[in-house]
């Protein structure tokens, strides 16, 4: 009998401790996210405080990625120096970024690190203009759509100044590349990418852009930029909505070639 009581008695301390580390736990991840994106942060304001505010710094992992357009090389390298330069001291601590990758900073000749979107010729000056006024457009504002459907919900100012950039740029060609989370299974995901990616051409079209100038193209969940399921409960129905799933979700428009 006295074993009994002893075990019972015991439950409750075991799930308060259990408790205790699941919190701790989350604290400590809360703290680590939010170090790396007041880094993020630094280092886009260095970028901007340098003129290079058509530059962006996003977060993939442990790494931070800069990546955008320039003119020529040196200008790729002093962007890429301005990132590095406002957060030189967090690189390598804890919970900050474990690098800085700027192998994404393309221009005419190539990018830093011989890295270049596979497949795509370098790009000259005027694309790189274009190019930054895509990403300028597409990140002013978030397209949504309904929850697992291809309608947008919201977002319609940020199509209408994806679609003035786009016909100011009617020489080059546009890839509408959509990305899921990676939430659910992967078939369902890539579907869904594809439908999402052709409703947003066919927005761009209704608002005057020229059909032959947009390809839709779906990526599904083959692209994310941050491990959106640390837990590794992606496949398991019924996961909450989470900002870094928020952030794998996408849209992003890429010149692929002349039109």
């Amino acid at each position: 009998m006295s074993s009994m009581v002893n075990h019972r008695n015991s439950l409750p301390v075991y799930l308060l401790g259990s408790l205790c580390l699941a919190i701790l736990m989350w604290v400590t991840y809360q703290k680590l996210d939010r170090l790396q994106e007041e880094s993020r942060i630094l280092a886009q304001k260095g970028l901007a405080t340098s003129g290079y505010d058509y530059i962006s710094a996003e977060t993939r992992d442990s790494r931070l990625v800069v990546q955008g357009f320039a003119v020529d090389a040196a200008t790729a390298q002093a962007a890429c120096d301005a990132a590095v330069g406002a957060i030189v001291g967090r690189i390598g601590l804890p919970g900050a970024f474990a690098s800085v990758d700027c192998a994404l900073i393309r221009y005419p000749a190539g990018s830093i690190g011989g890295v270049s979107t596979t497949n795509a010729k370098p790009l000259d000056a005027a694309q790189a203009n274009c190019q930054s006024r895509l990403d300028a457009a597409g990140k002013s504002g978030i397209i949504q759509f309904e929850k697992g459907k291809s309608v947008v919900s919201a977002g319609q100012s940020v199509l209408d100044r994806v679609a003035e950039a786009a016909k100011s740029c009617g020489d080059y060609q546009i890839e509408i590349g959509s990305h899921t989370d990676t939430g659910g299974p992967a078939n369902l995901n890539q579907a869904l990418s594809e439908t999402r990616a052709a409703a947003v051409r066919q927005a761009l079209i209704a608002k005057g852009v020229p059909a032959n100038q947009v390809t839709a193209k779906g990526y599904g969940e083959s692209q994310p930029l941050v491990n959106d399921f640390p837990d590794g409960k992606g496949d398991v129905p019924g996961q909450p909505d989470t900002p870094l799933r928020q952030k794998n979700r996408r849209i992003e428009f890429r010149i692929i070639a002349d039109n």
